[in-house]
């Protein structure tokens, strides 16, 4: 038994002071504004969606969490002559035809694996690409509102196409880490304030 008075737990703090009539309209204006009001949350909050895919990509994953490939080692690129890169730091171009190892120890120097720390994804495996180098194509990444939520795309960078076709647009889709993060910090709160507005 409950002493008289105390508030049940288990009721809707929302409906707890209102006619059942006012808790139908409520229910009613929930149900026919809820679809938008996700929208326009995930249209306000669409860059935050960039950060994580940049954060996925450095983390070396696609929207599937699958590792992103081809990796070094199996990138037919490494089997072109005209493989390789400008080291800075000994200022020379440094050949990887035949030797992605090359490459990859380079990477490990200049984007060296980290853990993230938006998302929690691990930190990638030496071999694994995190398409970044000096940050173009991460900075190419863009959003824009779309019918059915928010595209996430490539724009300003002549590459950045080439490179979604040699690793496939999953590389912008979101992980469920990503839509767990995007629901905890920004939707469910949008939601509640706006149910609370009604």
């Amino acid at each position: 038994m409950k002493p008289h008075g105390e508030r049940r737990h288990d009721a809707p703090l929302i409906f707890e002071t209102m006619t059942i009539a006012e808790v139908r309209d409520k229910i009613h204006r929930m149900n026919e504004g809820f679809q938008s009001e996700v929208l326009r949350c995930m249209d306000e909050n669409k860059q935050e969606m960039v950060f994580s895919v940049r954060e996925q990509m450095y983390s070396g994953v696609d929207g599937r969490g699958a590792y992103l490939s081809p990796d070094y080692s199996s990138d037919p690129w490494f089997t072109q002559p005209r493989a390789g890169f400008f080291d800075e730091e000994v200022g020379s171009w440094v050949s990887c035809f035949m030797h992605p190892e090359r490459y990859i120890a380079w990477k490990q120097r200049i984007t060296p694996p980290l853990a993230g720390e938006r998302l929690g994804l691990p930190a990638r495996p030496t071999g694994v690409p995190n398409l970044f180098i000096v940050g173009t194509f991460h900075t190419s990444i863009q959003a824009r509102a779309s019918s059915n939520g928010v595209q996430i795309f490539t724009e300003g960078w002549d590459q950045g196409p080439l490179v979604e076709a040699k690793y496939g647009s999953q590389i912008f889709a979101l992980t469920e880490q990503a839509v767990a993060h995007f629901n905890r910090e920004f939707l469910w709160r949008w939601l509640y304030q706006w149910r609370d507005s009604l």
